[in-house]
Formats: structure tokens, C-alpha cells, sequence
């Protein structure tokens, strides 16, 4: 097994293990922190994920999104390799669960680039590298699109020093857990 699967299985297991409570506690202070930041108070336009399993969640964010007149995006696979941001204009009624059982907007929903984006991932390092489950939309997603600003959340266990990377991996601008916020330039 190499070095990513492993990072990647481990981490994975550990994130699991958390009790639902805590996941829930703990989701709720690093989504509280990123309400908190100047950047997102003064943003127009968020790339959020629909958390899955054990991820941070995020529902919070969109709540705060909407409620502050910001356009909210989540992102759609268009295909094996290529994912996008859509418009959500009512998370109940523009979502639908889509390839991996994922939460996705509706191939309707309005196409966006959003000029903050959250994301998600098994492993991070305090570089900004991460690990998610290895197909990644993410990476292609942010060298394209590298002029969004790119928030990554975790549960403080999930960050590294250091990560193993390759040349296609590509690191986010900062890093929120519950304890810490990573800035990553």
C-alpha cells in the first residue's frame, strides 16, 4: 500500500471513530470560525461541499451564506474528471444525491465560479496539501480556478506537518479546525 492510501486509510478510520456528538460540537466551531472571518463577511459568492460520512459539516455555512444574501455554489461532476460549481438558490430543493452518493446541484442550477471556496478532505498538511478519497476533482478544480480563495476544514487530528504529494496535488490558501486556523502562504 503506499504512503497516500495508508495516510488516506488511517485518517479515515480515525475520523469515523469520532462520536456524533463530537463530529457535530466540533463541526459546529470550526463552521463558527469561518463565519467569523473578514473574508467571508465580505465575499459575494461561496463554493461550499455536501459533507458525506464523518467530513466536517457544512450546513451551517450554507445557512449563513443564504441568509446574508450570498450566492451559495456547490459543486457538480460533469465527468470522470471534471467538476464545476452550480447555483443553489434552497439547499432542500436544488440538491440531489449524485455519483458517489454525494449531494449535487441540479444540472438546471446556474453555473458559477465562486470567488471563496470550502473544502473538504481526508489529510491535510499545514502546507495546504491534502489527501481526499483520490479522484481529484479538487486539485484539477483549484489549478484551474486558482484565483478563489480556498478554505480547507478538519478536525485539528486531520493536519499534518507534513503529507507525501505529487505534481498534480494543489494546496489550499488556509486550513480551519476547531483549534487553529493554518494559513498556508
Amino acid at each position: 500500500m503506499n504512503a497516500k492510501e495508508d495516510l488516506r486509510r488511517r485518517f479515515l478510520l480515525q475520523r469515523d471513530s469520532l462520536d456524533k456528538m463530537e463530529r457535530r460540537r466540533l463541526s459546529e466551531m470550526i463552521q463558527e470560525r469561518v463565519i467569523s472571518l473578514d473574508v467571508f463577511r465580505s465575499c459575494k459568492s461561496i463554493g461550499n461541499y455536501s459533507a458525506i460520512g464523518s467530513e466536517v459539516d457544512t450546513s451551517m455555512i450554507a445557512r449563513h451564506s443564504l441568509m446574508q444574501g450570498k450566492s451559495l455554489a456547490y459543486p457538480r461532476l460533469i465527468d470522470s474528471s471534471t467538476m464545476e460549481f452550480r447555483l443553489v438558490r434552497d439547499t432542500s430543493l436544488d440538491l440531489v444525491v449524485g455519483r458517489y452518493s454525494i449531494l449535487e446541484p441540479l444540472y438546471s442550477c446556474e453555473y458559477i465560479e465562486p470567488e471563496l471556496l470550502i473544502v473538504p478532505a481526508i489529510v491535510w498538511d499545514e502546507e495546504g496539501y491534502r489527501i481526499g478519497y483520490g479522484k481529484g476533482y479538487y486539485d484539477r478544480y483549484l489549478a484551474r480556478y486558482d484565483n478563489a480563495l480556498s478554505i480547507g476544514l478538519a478536525y485539528d487530528f486531520q493536519v499534518l506537518s507534513s503529507i507525501p504529494r505529487t505534481s498534480n496535488d494543489v494546496k489550499v490558501d488556509m486550513i480551519i479546525t476547531e483549534k487553529r486556523i493554518v494559513y498556508t502562504d
